[in-house]
């Protein structure tokens, strides 16, 4: 039998191959799979290591190490009590919402996404997070959670409740005093008066038009005085956003919110002030008087509405400046501005109230001081301003009840406003009524104002120009004051009067501004009127008028003499257009048993289309209607003593009567108030009262206006007289002049009648082309007329002294004195006695009769 070894090696085994075995005494056969079977093959591994293998398919047993914070006991793995390293870990990146962070929870091991972990954060009360550090939205500077806290805290903070029931008193105070700014939710805060707030800074931060702070009742008076619901005399305020509703069931008489004098700088936006209802001081806000200390107060797009007083009111104070703020359906006034102060010592300066609305107030802006001494209509004039420099302007301000803006004191500017439908139920309400000095009122336009258009009744050195002025019963009254100007405005369909000027102004509380009208320029504006409406109408002889380069249109049916209506003997009125006509013409008619030229009063030049007899009088059309009555009367002596006094008139006509104006005891003008009818020469007026020494003349009939200029064209010959003219009519003939056809002549008021100034007339006198005049007539002789024992002197600039042609009687001879070459006729004539020539020297010697 051969050997294993003799025996070829197989391709293969597989587990089918049998391998002879012995077994039980037998020899037996067995596949390698049952030789196999249970085999456990021995392994010898490391101390502290375990058995493994990486990679694919079979290979060697590889030992594997046991690693930190894990130990192995037999046949036991298990983990060592030694810390978990986190600096051993990798380092991750930003944790993202869905990573997972271990957590222990009951008894267990758990993980929960990040999300999830820092959402849990917030129920954890107390957690001290002031030290973290974050930096703010576009800063570059990382601060404590603390520090950014502190910018501005909540009042909720503060144990604030905003439920607009509970009491959230206290919170506002604590959080004000907390130094920081206060930050208001969309709420409804109620805050029980009074709420004293001081310290150095009071910033509260509301959401506009969903914060409010609403007053429940008034429980308690605090420390201000007045006393008031929210008292702040923070030295600096700022509030933004928020309602204060005072409760119209509130009616205790405090102020509402009031900025305390102690507050030297205030800025307050988009907030509201409604609801105040105190009866004396009930307005929305109230800034306190705090001159002379420099204040600066800023009200920007805030809104005032349903006070029983003022929307805002503003006492003594500098530099305030209300903006782009709506006040309506206030019962007094929209803003007011007024010192409020009967000593007239403190002052309001730097005013700045532009762009407001204002509607439905007793007055939509009003500034000057108004104290409570003042009854009936609030003015106070210029005599003591206590307005010193203000801006108002771009403001509208529509249906109040009385003024739309109402303004007293000096150096103001009232300029591009828009005033609309005011005044309807003062009877003396106007769009803009400033009684001021120093000032200006331009640009404004005014319409459907019930009472006057602009009423500047009482001002001095104020100048009213470039406005637009519609449908006032008066639209420009002027008149009362000293120095002022009407230029350029555009005034149209007045009810009663275009421009009104009396010579003293009522101010509404039954005295006046102590002035009389003199020194008022109207010039170049542009009026229509309609019906029996006055165009200019000036009364009481004020002084010193001047009314040039007007356009007035007359609508058709309106009364042409009422363009112009002046009862004074002081004005100067030229270059004035009526219906753009710039000569009328005017036919000569009898009136009073005279040949009469009537004149339009507003013209300065008039065409003579025909006369048929010499013209014996020149009048206005208001003279010619004004003919027996007192147009005027003029203080002569003011008097003194006098706290009431009234005149009397005495003459040949009835009813006249007026009113005396005073002033510091004296006369100051007389006001009629009837002129009466049928009074002529020898009219007097007595001033009879508690005072003594007043006397005034009266003026009965118009006079002829001193310098008035009247230029007559002539389209037919016209004579006009000189003896027995009414007005007198002087010339430079002391005779008739005749003034041909085509020629012209000027007639300027002189001393109550007129003086002829000069004619032109190329018949008369025609310059020739070598310079010389030719003197000639029409028809007849040439007359030299010197005055009394006057002589025609001829002389040149190479003789000035000339020579003389003399008339006389008699002989001149050691009577009659005239230089040499001069001529002397005696009218007695006679041979040899009837011309006489001077030879030498100047005085009456060396005269030689030549025939």
């Amino acid at each position: 039998m051969p050997t294993i070894g003799q025996l070829p090696a197989a391709n293969s085994v597989a587990d089918t191959d049998e391998i002879p075995i012995f077994q039980n005494g037998q020899t037996l056969a067995a596949t390698r799979a049952q030789i196999l079977a249970g085999v456990q093959t021995t392994l010898s591994v490391p101390q502290n290591s375990l058995l493994g293998g990486v990679g694919p398919g079979s290979t060697a047993p590889v030992a594997i190490n046991i690693g930190a914070n894990l130990a192995l006991t037999g046949n036991i793995i298990s983990a060592t009590a030694a810390p978990f390293e986190v600096a051993g870990l990798t380092v991750g990146t930003v944790p993202a919402p869905s990573d997972l962070v271990p957590l222990g929870q009951a008894g267990m091991n758990t993980a929960v996404t990040y999300a999830n972990f820092l959402a849990g954060l917030s129920s954890v009360s107390g957690l001290p997070a002031g030290g973290l550090t974050a930096t703010a939205s576009g800063a570059t500077v990382a601060r404590t959670l603390a520090n950014l806290a502190t910018n501005a805290v909540a009042i909720e903070d503060f144990g604030a409740v905003g439920d607009g029931v509970t009491d959230d008193s206290a919170a506002l105070l604590a959080a004000l005093a907390s130094g920081n700014p206060v930050r208001f939710g969309p709420k409804t805060y109620a805050v029980a008066g009074e709420c004293d707030i001081g310290g150095t800074t009071c910033t509260m931060l509301g959401v506009p038009g969903l914060t409010q702070i609403v007053r429940p009742g008034q429980s308690h008076v605090g420390t201000s005085s007045p006393a008031a619901w929210l008292s702040i005399s923070s030295a600096s305020v700022f509030i933004d956003g928020i309602i204060f509703d005072a409760n119209t069931n509130v009616t205790i008489d405090t102020y509402s919110v009031i900025i305390q004098q102690a507050c030297t700088k205030s800025i307050i936006t988009r907030s509201v002030f409604r609801n105040a209802k105190g009866l004396n001081n009930g307005s929305g806000l109230v800034i306190a008087a705090s001159d002379p200390a420099i204040t600066q107060h800023h009200l920007d797009d805030c809104e005032f509405y349903n006070n029983i007083n003022h929307g805002v009111a503003v006492f003594a104070s500098d530099a305030v400046s209300i903006t782009n703020c709506r006040a309506h359906d206030n019962g007094g006034n929209g803003i007011s501005a007024d010192s409020e102060d009967p000593a007239f010592i403190l002052k309001i300066r730097e005013l700045h109230i532009v762009g407001n609305t204002c509607w439905n107030n007793q007055c939509g802006i009003i500034v000057g001081n108004f104290n409570t001494t003042n009854t009936g209509h609030l003015i106070y004039g210029n005599a003591n301003p206590d307005v010193l420099s203000a801006l108002i302007t771009s403001n509208n301000c529509y249906e109040n009840r009385g003024y739309g803006i109402y303004i007293s004191g000096r150096n103001i500017l009232v300029s591009g406003n828009l005033c609309a439908n005011n005044s309807s139920i003062a009877a003396a309400g106007a769009g803009i009524l400033c009684d001021t000095g120093y000032c200006k009122v331009s640009g404004n336009m005014i319409s459907g104002a019930s009472a006057f258009g602009i009423d500047c009744g009482g001002s001095i050195y104020t100048e009213v120009a470039n406005n637009y002025i519609n449908g006032a019963l008066y639209g420009l009254n002027i008149g009362g004051g000293q120095y002022c100007v009407a230029r350029d405005n555009f005034i149209q369909d007045s009810s009663a009067i275009g421009i009104s000027v009396q010579n003293v102004e009522s101010d509404g509380r039954g005295g006046n501004f102590n002035l009389a009208c003199t020194g008022l320029s109207i010039v170049g504006n542009w009026i229509t009127y309609s019906g029996e409406v006055f165009g200019i109408y000036i009364r009481d002889a004020a002084q010193n008028i001047l009314v040039s380069d007007n356009i007035i249109l007359a609508n058709p049916g309106a009364d042409l003499t009422r363009a112009l209506s002046a009862y004074t003997d002081s004005i100067i009125i030229r270059n004035n257009l009526l219906n753009y006509t710039e000569r009328w013409p005017v036919l000569p008619s009898v009136a009073n048993g005279l040949y009469t030229l009537v004149v339009p009063d507003i013209a300065d030049a008039i065409t003579v289309v025909q006369a048929y007899a010499p013209v014996t009088s020149i009048i206005t059309q208001q003279a010619a209607q004004l003919a027996g009555q007192i147009v005027f009367c003029k203080v002569v002596n003011a008097g003194s003593g006098y706290t009431n006094a009234a005149v009397s008139f005495s003459g040949s006509g009835t009813n006249a009567a007026a009113k005396v104006w005073l002033s510091g005891g004296a006369v100051l003008g007389i006001q009629m108030s009837n002129n009466g009818n049928g009074y002529g020469v020898g009219t007097t007026a007595t001033i009879t009262g508690d005072g003594t020494g007043a006397t005034i003349s009266v003026q009965v009939g118009l006079p002829v206006w001193q310098n008035k200029k009247t230029s007559v064209d002539c389209a037919a010959n016209v004579i006009f007289e000189q003896a027995n003219t009414v007005p007198f009519q002087s010339n430079w003939t002391g005779a008739p002049i005749t003034i041909p056809a085509g020629a012209s002549i000027d007639w300027v008021g002189y001393n109550g009648g007129w003086r002829a100034e000069h004619f032109t007339q190329n018949d008369y006198i025609l310059p020739k082309g070598d310079g010389s005049v030719a003197i000639r007539t029409q028809s007849g002789d040439i007359s030299l007329h010197p005055s009394g024992a006057g002589a025609v002197r001829l002389l040149s600039d190479v003789e000035p002294t000339g020579a003389v042609e003399l008339i006389g009687r008699g002989s001149p001879l050691n009577v009659v004195a005239a230089p040499p070459g001069s001529t002397f006729r005696n009218l007695n004539g006679g041979a040899g006695a009837t011309f006489w020539v001077k030879l030498a020297n100047t005085d009456s010697t060396n005269w030689v009769v030549v025939a």
